[in-house]
């Protein structure tokens, strides 16, 4: 990545003596970049430059640019190659001034008080304002021409999406931030992003960077509540423009994985699944593992197991095994090439690594969605799988499997433990 411009970082800043850089990144997009930079012309806050990133467009915007000279301290870096949104995010908070950014996008259109509700939130303390988004529809977008005229309030299927994965719950933010982390409107000081060193800039393609960046600033800040804020005053408009959304959410996978592998943990290990249920399911699923415990019981479950050379062990107490398993998944170990800190939903073996998965504790917490892609990907890695814990609270997940294409025998029942296995019933 290249150098990012320094700074120090501000633990308390007055809103009033705050400075902003809005970071706009634009790959093609006159028209769109027009009415963006035309609504910044009219915003109420007014301690603020704009750093336009040319990312290699075909037909060069800085003409667009200039056409702003007079109503705006504005002015463009130009890519002569394109190097992907992260690269061009980059590029403009090097070039930044200011104590604050402010990232848009050049396909969004700012209501006048967008950079004074930014700066607003931020007199409390180092933090990421995550900024609302509304669709504008053809009428809407006939009114950029007087960002005062456009509403804030709008009907729920034009709103933010987030407000579907309860972005207005602290609680929701707090535990998983980086879901809600989109960079078309959001802000955080330079200094910040400075430590983390920026977006990632191995993402050139559509998606996941904002995310990615999102999870290292929640990891930065030791998962310290209130660090993320949802601002719905932070209002921009997202300018209508043909995309191909079906083409952008295929080259999003190869993003997805990068990040999933980059971070290896079971918090992101859930993105590629349904992100309401991540959001909803995270404090569950944190308390569950955080008291975690009863590796003192894998000595009595092994008891019941055959003997195997090549076992993945999922949950505590792999350390007490008489036979040490090849690899484990153990979300309180250190990460490292044989354990790694997952559920078992998503791992990055290969097809039939190991002769069986043992998933010990940690699978009861799971939604019967979350334990169904366990067992799938379980069975991927190996012929057979063994769920188990302690007897109390077993009962009903063999009803549970009985509609799905499984073979499924108990192999333990006692006082202190019980296991199923589980195959995958042959075809027919």
């Amino acid at each position: 990545m290249q150098h990012l411009a320094g700074g120090a970082r501000h633990e308390e800043t007055v809103p009033g003596d705050m400075t902003l850089s809005v970071v706009v990144p634009v790959y093609r997009q006159r028209q769109a970049l027009r009415h963006t930079l035309a609504s910044l012309s009219a915003q109420t806050a007014k301690d603020f430059e704009v750093i336009v990133v040319d990312d290699g467009s075909p037909e060069p915007v800085g003409d667009v640019v200039k056409e702003f000279a007079g109503r705006l301290n504005v002015r463009c870096e130009r890519h002569e190659s394109n190097k992907g949104r992260a690269a061009a995010r980059n590029t403009g908070a090097a070039e930044a001034t200011g104590d604050h950014l402010v990232f848009l996008d050049a396909d969004s259109v700012a209501h006048p008080n967008l950079l004074g509700a930014h700066k607003d939130r931020h007199g409390e303390g180092p933090r990421v304002v995550l900024g609302r988004r509304i669709k504008a529809d053809w009428q809407m977008a006939a009114r950029f021409g007087d960002p005062t005229t456009l509403p804030t309030e709008v009907p729920p299927h034009q709103d933010d999406g987030r407000y579907a994965l309860e972005v207005a719950k602290q609680w929701a933010v707090d535990r998983s931030p980086w879901v809600f982390l989109h960079a078309h409107n959001f802000s955080l000081p330079r200094a910040v992003f400075t430590e983390v060193g920026g977006f990632d800039e191995a993402f050139v393609r559509w998606g996941w960077e904002d995310t990615e960046l999102g999870y290292r600033l929640f990891r930065h800040w030791q998962r310290e509540p209130g660090r993320f804020v949802w601002a719905p005053e932070a209002i921009c408009y997202h300018v209508p423009h043909y995309s191909d959304l079906t083409a952008n959410w295929r080259e999003a996978k190869a993003g997805l994985a990068y990040l999933q592998t980059k971070h290896e943990h079971w918090e992101v290990e859930r993105l590629g699944f349904r992100l309401r249920d991540l959001v909803l399911d995270m404090p569950a699923y944190a308390a569950h593992l955080e008291r975690l415990d009863n590796g003192h019981l894998t000595p009595t479950l092994e008891a019941f197991l055959p003997r195997s050379a090549k076992r993945l062990w999922a949950g505590p107490g792999a350390d007490r095994l008489r036979d040490k398993p090849a690899a484990t998944l153990d979300v309180h170990q250190p990460r490292s090439e044989t354990n790694k800190q997952l559920l078992g939903l998503a791992t990055p073996w290969p097809d039939g690594a190991f002769d069986d998965v043992v998933h010990w504790q940690t699978w009861r917490i799971l939604t019967i969605t979350d334990l169904g892609h366990l067992i799938r990907e379980s069975l991927r890695l190996a012929p057979t799988l063994i769920l188990a814990g302690t007897t109390n609270g077993n009962a009903d997940i063999e009803r549970a499997l009985e509609a799905a294409p499984l073979t499924v025998r108990q192999v333990a029942n006692t006082a202190a433990v019980w296991a199923i296995e589980v195959r995958a019933t042959a075809s027919r």
